[in-house]
């Protein structure tokens, strides 16, 4: 199964537009903050005329304050542009620089935000997989991966899907105590930063999927993109998100495809809730 197959669309795309919207619609609010301490602030000079005409700063004068400060810096670099001149000697830099850092960490937290609505979203062990297939490809850069599914009654590992290779090269892999699989058992809990990557020679890391104390998959990461070098700072959340929310959602869909569609009624509600 290939990211761009997908049918639920680009995470990419999805992340962008999230983006767009969250910080369309941040600005307009405010904007709305700012309006709004100025009409405070005028009613509380008219009231009180005694009062200089700029009160002391407020969080929306602050944030005003910061608006108008970007925009100086613009109008300078422009101006210093047409004009030859340098630039205000760091300022500028330091500035662009944080930018650069904010938009890096916005863009991160977008692409969380909406790979956790995909998992939630997702009602089938197929939508699983496709999440997590573009969340490796398009946001962490691993190139080659092999996602198995643990046969509880066998105690085997089996494959269901593969990135970056031949499914008919796979065999089974046998839970045995000295298997990734059996210490993730053991560990009980979803893989965080600073946890064992069971790594080998020919493997980056095995990642758990658990659901609960539950392991129900583990994720073979074989091969990073020809451009990435290794892993970085934001993608071991995402790894952190995949071990979590993949094992819940693919237990979810589980239990969906097994479990008959009943009507919400009243008394087995309150009959649940009271229990």
């Amino acid at each position: 199964m290939r990211a761009q197959d997908a049918g639920q669309g680009d995470l990419h795309d999805k992340t962008r537009a999230a983006l767009h919207e969250f910080f369309g619609r941040g600005e307009a609010f405010v904007r709305q903050l700012i309006a709004e301490n100025e009409r405070l602030r005028s009613e509380l000079n008219e009231s009180q005329p005694d009062r200089p005409a700029r009160p002391e700063l407020t969080p929306g004068t602050v944030m005003e304050g910061l608006i108008g400060r970007i925009v100086e810096l613009e109008k300078a670099r422009s101006a210093a542009t047409e004009a030859g001149a340098p630039a205000p000697p760091g300022e500028l830099a330091r500035l662009r620089d944080r930018l650069v850092q904010l938009e890096d960490e916005n863009y991160h937290l977008a692409s969380m935000y909406v790979a956790g609505l995909q998992f939630h979203a997702s009602r089938t062990i197929g939508d699983v997989l496709q999440t997590t297939t573009e969340i490796l490809l398009n946001f962490i850069g691993v190139g080659a991966f092999t996602l198995y599914l643990v046969d509880e009654e066998r105690r085997m590992l089996f494959p269901i899907a593969r990135e970056g290779g031949e499914m008919n090269e796979l065999v089974e892999i046998e839970m045995d105590e000295a298997s990734p699989a059996a210490q993730m058992i053991q560990r009980g809990r979803p893989w965080t930063r600073g946890d064992p990557a069971y790594a080998s020679d020919d493997v980056i890391m095995y990642l758990p999927l658990v659901s609960g104390r539950r392991l129900v998959a583990v994720l073979r990461l074989e091969a990073f993109l020809a451009q990435k070098p290794g892993f970085e700072d934001n993608d071991y959340s995402l790894l952190s998100m995949i071990s979590e929310h993949a094992g819940i959602a693919i237990e979810t869909a589980w239990i969906r495809a097994h479990a008959k569609a009943v009507a919400l009624q009243r008394q087995a509600v309150e009959h649940l809730l009271g229990a």
